[in-house]
């Protein structure tokens, strides 16, 4: 997938009123504000409330469900790009939350969106932290090293950045 078939995607997404903010390894990318790797996917999350017109817009565009694992997660594919949403919800406080298997949520607080860049266009993206966090708990693959590696070094930079008062 390449960085003008990503942002094809998202203007896409906003058309239908999702606000999509990306994660995974474009996430991290635009991130970095450069593509450093090849990518199997796109990580989007959308408002849970925009959901159905997501899916229809992505099914007028030959893109058919592959993996249905909703209310978590819906992959959908058109053969040649892969496309990973993730409804959310606002939480009332400027936050945002997922429903996880089993019934619980994943939480993501006021400030899990920043800005990023893919292509030289300005995209909404999870938070160098978030990023961090949602790259645990499973068994890293070669592509998580490498996120996590540039992660670090972003953090690594934010903290220098901004010294304690």
């Amino acid at each position: 997938m390449s960085d003008i078939e990503v942002l094809d995607l998202l203007v896409l997404l906003e058309s239908v009123g999702a606000q999509p903010w990306i994660v995974g390894g474009w996430g991290v990318d635009a991130l970095v504000e450069r593509q450093t790797r090849v990518h199997r996917d796109l990580d989007v999350m959308v408002l849970a409330d925009r959901l159905a017109q997501v899916l229809d817009a992505l099914q007028d565009k030959g893109f058919v469900v592959t993996t249905d694992w909703l209310p978590v997660r819906v992959e959908l594919d058109d053969g040649i790009q892969v496309v990973d949403v993730h409804p959310v919800h606002p939480d009332g406080s400027g936050g945002w939350w997922q429903a996880a298997p089993e019934g619980g949520r994943y939480r993501y607080p006021e400030g899990s969106i920043v800005g990023g860049l893919i292509g030289g266009r300005t995209v909404r993206c999870a938070s160098p932290v978030l990023q961090a966090r949602v790259h645990s708990g499973y068994p890293l693959r070669p592509v998580d090293v490498h996120d996590l590696a540039l992660l670090h070094e972003i953090l690594s930079s934010e903290e220098i950045l901004s010294p304690d008062d």
